[in-house]
């Protein structure tokens, strides 16, 4: 039933993208992720998200699954205890419960995500966090 609700979350994230005009249409997206049922009641929310160039999400932590698509754009992951990751433009991730991380644009564009996050139902979707002392910059 997970994985009906995250393919859905991303299925409505294409819906809204649909209607967005960008300059080059992304890679054609068929991306699977494993998203564990593992605290009870979940909730999907869907979104799009722009990051101003040079922006960043902050260090942060969520109450489940984070799954993303770049659709524009060239971004940094950076996940505490791992190498930071450069993603470009047709290309996913997921971002398990509680791990800190933080997306940053190092594009000379707008950089745009659809995002699908699976969560604790009625939790905050997103934790503020410090940046871990070994977090690469």
């Amino acid at each position: 039933m997970r994985h009906a609700l995250a393919l859905l979350g991303l299925i409505a994230a294409q819906a809204v993208l649909a209607d967005t005009p960008a300059s080059a249409p992304p890679p054609p997206m068929d991306v699977h992720y494993d998203v564990p049922q593992d605290k009870g009641p979940q909730h999907v929310n869907a979104v799009l998200r722009v990051f101003p160039v040079g922006g960043s999400s902050g260090w942060h932590t969520h109450p489940g699954a984070e799954i993303a698509y770049l659709i524009e754009g060239e971004m940094t992951l950076e996940r505490a205890g791992q190498p930071t990751r450069t993603l470009h433009a047709g290309e996913s991730f997921m971002v398990p419960r509680g791990l800190a991380h933080n997306g940053a644009n190092i594009g000379k564009v707008p950089a745009r995500l659809a995002i699908t996050y699976v969560t604790d139902k009625d939790a905050p979707v997103r934790s503020l966090t410090p940046a871990p002392q070994h977090a690469d910059h």
